[in-house]
């Protein structure tokens, strides 16, 4: 039996006593035990609650492996504004980039997200068989892991929908090979999202409050982190359902959903608040907490210009902040993190870029807070936490690194121009990164709840004026963090965004500052797009990055279903239920296995 230390950072002095179901060291180790799949699938293996809690590992497991953790990133963001390539050698990268999608590139291999789902499939389908079997585990111990199991069976699937829109849909255990390899075809994404709403909906409050550590609490799902996946669902569905013709078909459907999503971030914020008083307040820099009233971490006091960004530091240096609600667990050793090693650069005593550079639109820094032009402003803090500006001190920049994740801390010396002292060396530490990819990667923080939150409300039919003027004021605490040494003429104020697509815009440019580098860009350019019936809008925003040919990209995604990934055609191949999505069919024809 090989023992796969899948979390190793869980490995605490002493093997910690955690509450509930992982309540030993034995069980502990049980839950880092990965087994072989033919092992798994038999019936002999499933005789208690230790085998059970190993192929829940695997589910994780599976989605920390690089064919699911750097597909996050290239399906979520690579065809976004936010990036260039490094070299153009990545022939297939660039061809993502420049909206060439090829049935044949293999970055459109899903079947790393099938295997995750088969394992979750395959604990869902044993559980009840295991409680007739354990005495020691009944059904009070199987309910908390049926609603984290569905949860990651979800999410994985979230990703598949939101990248391909139409796909293989199955909940039913039979093994767990590799992709969709029976022939099933592609189910339509809104029946999809609705099974899985409602499957989320019947196990939500199920889930565990507490899992015993800071870790777990963050490395595993929870009911906070199912709620997290809930509200992002509805808001994906209600935008997918807002365009005219999904009015028709979907009645009141919107609407009902961006209020769901609504209610789970209030639910969310509302939740981290009380955490926050009882347990964090010194994190909001005021020995008062009801002065600070969203539960984010203060990135540097306003009472002073200069200093480390706390902020930064825990989210995403020390990672398994406060903040957060749901992050994938990499410890530099075992698990390596695939996506930033690869995408962003490696550090130590030098720096190597990574495949992946900051695109025009964040090269140049602007003077004026929330430019609709550029990404940052000279006086936000996100700036120099998402792109290395200068990476050899006084020689000319010619490619803008990715560098967020990369330093664990960064000094500040001058808030009230981030920029000017950017060009004077920010003091990052270590200086070129890591150089060991032990640092998460984050699904859900408070945030992204928070912009969830602004973003359902601003895009609600008929929205409430004053409602408007709470969401501004979320959304300003987010800028605020980042910006603490604005001036008052600077700043971003109430009056100038007046109406629901002001603030809507307000949100989406935040977002985009909040999450560069972490993978969400281009799904958020898509649900735009659903949301509004149309490319325009979204093409508008995309074509910036490029100097040239931005009129062939245009043309490539005029439509809607260009915004979705084509089916890979090996998957074809084996798969003879599956129709390529139109906006990529080819003249070739498909020789079937």
């Amino acid at each position: 039996m090989k023992k796969i230390g899948i979390f190793n950072k869980f490995i605490l002095p002493g093997c910690l006593a955690l509450v509930g179901l992982f309540s030993s060291c034995s069980m502990f180790d049980d839950y880092l035990t990965v087994y072989p799949t033919n092992q798994i699938t038999g019936e002999q293996f499933w005789e208690d609650k230790n085998d059970l809690t190993a192929v829940l590992a695997s589910c994780y497991r599976q989605m920390l492996s690089s064919n699911v953790a750097q597909r996050m990133l290239v399906w979520g963001e690579v065809r976004s504004d936010n990036f260039i390539l490094n070299s153009e050698s990545n022939e297939d990268i660039l061809n993502i980039m420049n909206a060439n999608l090829l049935p044949t590139n293999g970055w459109f291999d899903w079947s790393g997200f099938y295997k995750g789902i088969g394992y979750c499939n395959l604990v869902l389908a044993k559980g009840e068989e295991v409680i007739e079997k354990d005495p020691s585990f009944n059904e009070g111990d199987w309910l908390p892991i049926a609603a984290e199991c569905k949860a990651l069976r979800a999410l994985y699937y979230f990703y598949l929908v939101r990248a391909f829109r139409d796909v293989p849909f199955n909940v039913t255990s039979s093994d767990t090979s590799e992709g969709a390899r029976d022939p099933m075809p592609q189910m339509p994404s809104q029946y999809i999202l609705t099974y899985l709403i409602n499957d989320l909906e019947g196990c939500k409050d199920d889930g565990m409050t507490n899992y015993g550590n800071s870790t777990y609490n963050r490395g595993r799902f929870t009911k906070n982190g199912i709620y997290a996946l809930l509200a992002d669902m509805y808001l994906w569905r209600a935008a997918k359902n807002s365009s005219p013709d999904s009015v028709a078909k979907y009645p009141g459907m919107a609407e009902s959903d961006y209020q769901k999503c609504i209610e789970y971030c209030d639910y969310l914020i509302d939740n981290r608040i009380q955490y926050f008083k009882k347990h964090h307040y010194s994190y909001w820099g005021s020995d008062d907490p009801a002065k600070t009233p969203y539960p984010i971490i203060e990135a540097l006091s306003k009472r002073f210009s200069s200093g480390s960004n706390e902020a930064y530091l825990e989210i995403f240096g020390a990672g398994n902040s406060e903040e957060s609600l749901f992050e994938l667990q990499f410890d530099g050793s075992t698990n390596n993190n695939p996506i930033v090693g690869t995408f962003y650069g490696t550090g130590g005593s030098s720096f190597t870029i990574g495949s992946l550079a900051a695109s025009t639109i964040a090269q140049t820094v602007e003077n004026k807070a929330d430019s609709k032009d550029h990404l940052f402003s000279r006086t936000d803090l996100r700036m120099v936490g998402s792109i290395r500006y200068q990476y050899s001190s006084g020689s000319a920049i010619t490619v803008y690194p990715i560098f967020k994740y990369l330093p664990t801390q960064i000094n500040i010396r001058d808030a009230e121009n981030v920029w000017s002292q950017e060009l004077n060396n920010v003091e990052y530490t270590p200086a070129f990164g890591r150089s060991q990819m032990n640092c998460n990667w984050i699904i859900y923080r408070m945030t992204e709840i928070m912009l969830m939150r602004a973003e359902a409300t601003a895009s609600l039919a008929n929205p409430d004026s004053l409602e408007l003027v709470k969401v501004f004021d979320m959304v300003k605490a987010i800028f605020d963090r980042s910006n603490p040494m604005i001036s008052t003429t600077e700043d971003i104020k109430q009056s100038d965004y007046a109406t629901a697509k002001d603030i809507l815009e307000l949100v989406m440019r935040e977002r985009q500052r909040e999450f560069f580098a972490e993978g969400k860009r281009w799904f958020d350019l898509v649900r735009m797009a659903m949301r509004e019936g149309s490319t325009n809008g979204m093409l508008n925003l995309l074509t910036k990055k490029y100097t040239s040919n931005s009129s062939a990209i245009k043309a490539k995604l005029a439509t809607l279903n260009s915004l979705y990934n084509p089916v890979y055609r090996e998957e074809m191949k084996v798969n003879p239920a599956l129709v390529q999505n139109p906006a990529w069919i080819t003249d070739e024809t498909i020789v079937r296995n």
